[in-house]
């Protein structure tokens, strides 16, 4: 399958492209006599770019070339929006996003519903993300014990020689996929483990940290048994795996912990943790929880907008983790919607988009930015051909 670059949404400006600040003049008096001023000098702004891959429901990823700038209003110019396609809506939606620790040029993928025409089974494969084209692509059956197939993989996690996609099925689970030949080794459960919650939970999420020896686990409890997902009751269990185990499809736990969050609306999406691998940030619904990773204490829990608004699902640090990108679900209201901060069904567009968080100030700021709508727009109109774009997962490549 060839890279798409059919809808291209060219040059955005989601901001301002003009970069730093006039440094004050400063003036000295010397014998009495003033000094002429100073020469005047650009203050050099920080400012991050990188090629964002985010996961959508069509069978594609927004592939998003974005230059951030936190000091504006607008952080996000979005430079180039493409897209890069896995298959179709039907066949390949898809949640996860996860490029190769060491090889930046390929990205792995599984996918989040079961495709009716591959005997319900889930697509797992890898992507060569220069040419775009699909390198391997293969059908996997749902393990045996799983009750509740509406979702399935949606994060993951990798060591230098597997991939880890993630099942939000109820129970959960974790796939051990070798990467050469992307050859299913394990099915992996963590009920009857150490890693087991012992309550019922509602999706299983999880990320690998930077040197690859562990794997951070979310499970959100939840208030039903049985084949129901149920509803979220606010706690979100963690777990700390160790991956050399796992590859061996064995659970091997190295810490624990519960977060607190709000009833029905805080529900554990993805996660990563920052480059030098001590913070965690996780989206989780309608809250960003920024969480120590040596001790799963939660250093900080930022609201996401309006819950009936917004939605986050996922969060990814700069490389200085200074700053988190996060991934949102944001509804664009319609024209003659009676309460924005309630649209109903047909009065808003599903959009999605980036959104910026700072980790010393230990809060969002600026304006999100569309990585979905914005191409939809430009094929399909916002008429009655528009539909609604819903994204989840990504990754980067940082320039």
């Amino acid at each position: 399958m060839k890279f798409s670059k059919s809808i291209l949404f060219g040059t955005v400006a989601a901001g301002a492209i003009a970069l730093g600040s006039t440094v004050a003049i400063q003036q000295a008096t010397a014998m009495g006599k003033k000094e002429a001023p100073a020469e005047s000098k650009p203050a050099v702004a920080k400012t991050y770019n990188a090629t964002f891959y985010v996961a959508a429901m069509g069978g594609h990823f927004a592939v998003a070339d974005t230059t951030i700038d936190p000091s504006k209003d607008n952080p996000f110019i979005i430079n180039e929006l493409t897209k890069l396609d896995i298959g179709d809506g039907t066949s390949h939606p898809v949640h996860d996003a996860r490029i190769d620790n060491k090889d930046r040029n390929t990205m792995y993928w599984a996918t989040y519903k079961l495709d009716p025409d591959a005997d319900n089974m889930t697509h797992i494969g890898k992507s060569d993300l220069v040419s775009g084209e699909v390198l391997v692509d293969k059908t996997v059956p749902v393990p045996e014990g799983v009750l509740n197939t509406k979702k399935n993989y949606c994060a993951s996690g990798q060591s230098a020689e597997y991939y880890f996609p993630i099942g939000m099925t109820n129970p959960g689970y974790i796939t051990v996929v070798r990467k050469s030949d992307m050859k299913v080794m394990h099915q992996v459960f963590v009920e009857g483990t150490d890693a087991d919650p012992g309550v019922p939970y509602k999706y299983m999420h999880g990320v690998t940290s930077p040197d690859m020896t562990e794997l951070f686990i979310t499970m959100n409890e939840s208030d039903t048994k049985g084949k129901a997902y149920g509803k979220s009751v606010g706690k979100m269990h963690m777990a700390v795996l160790d991956t050399a185990a796992l590859q061996e499809g064995k659970v091997k736990v190295l810490r624990k912990g519960v977060a607190d969050g709000n009833h029905n609306s805080t529900i554990s999406f993805r996660q990563y943790y920052s480059p030098d691998g001590k913070y965690i940030a996780n989206g989780t619904g309608d809250i960003l929880y920024l969480i120590d990773a040596a001790t799963l204490e939660v250093l900080d829990t930022e609201t996401v907008g309006l819950p009936g608004v917004e939605q986050l699902h996922d969060a990814i640090f700069t490389p200085d983790g200074k700053y988190v990108i996060a991934t949102s679900r944001e509804k664009r209201v319609l024209e003659g919607c009676v309460d924005p901060n309630k649209p109903a069904k047909d009065e808003f567009l599903m959009d999605g988009t980036l959104k910026l968080y700072d980790v010393e100030a230990k809060k969002f700021i600026g304006k999100t930015a569309s990585v979905c709508l914005a191409c939809h727009d430009e094929e399909l109109g916002t008429g009655e051909d528009a539909v609604h774009a819903v994204l989840c997962g990504l990754d980067g490549n940082w320039k």
